[in-house]
């Protein structure tokens, strides 16, 4: 985790979707309809996926916010939205760079809310995992940003 200064997300030219009661397994399909959904509107990923978990109920079925930058805009539909910059500053960041996710992400997780708690921090926003890519164009890591501001006295 980056202790040392504050991180933030900046897009531009970005498509949106939140999906409803995903399962963790349905993730992987979520990303494909959602691309798919860009490229139906001749708007393709220029960018990396963005997606934070806004809600996880009972059934463990979770509720999905998905962004990707894209290469023009478009008119915003029932399906898919769009806004012309996205924004968050003032961010915690770490990053995932094994492929054992979920203990990484659980560590990187209490990390940040260590620092959080140690520092008179509190959370305003989910945690946004950017997917990021190598040249190569495959996965290489996973940064991990929450925007956060200082507790009132």
């Amino acid at each position: 985790m980056n202790k040392t200064s504050y991180s933030s997300i900046m897009l531009k030219n970005v498509a949106y979707k939140s999906y409803v009661n995903v399962e963790i397994d349905d993730m992987e399909k979520v990303f494909q309809d959602f691309v798919k959904s860009c490229m139906d509107r001749d708007a393709e990923p220029v960018g990396d996926l963005t997606y934070a978990i806004t809600h996880i109920n009972q059934q463990k079925q979770m509720n999905v916010f998905v962004c990707i930058p894209v290469s023009k805009g478009f008119l915003p539909d029932d399906e898919l939205g769009f806004r012309s910059y996205f924004t968050l500053n003032k961010m915690l960041h770490g990053r995932i760079v094994t492929d054992n996710f979920i203990e990484d992400e659980i560590a990187l997780l209490e990390e940040m809310n260590q620092f959080a708690e140690e520092n008179n921090l509190t959370f305003v926003s989910p945690y946004y995992h950017t997917l990021k890519t190598n040249y190569k164009g495959t996965h290489a890591w996973i940064d991990v940003k929450a925007k956060v501001c200082e507790k009132e006295s």
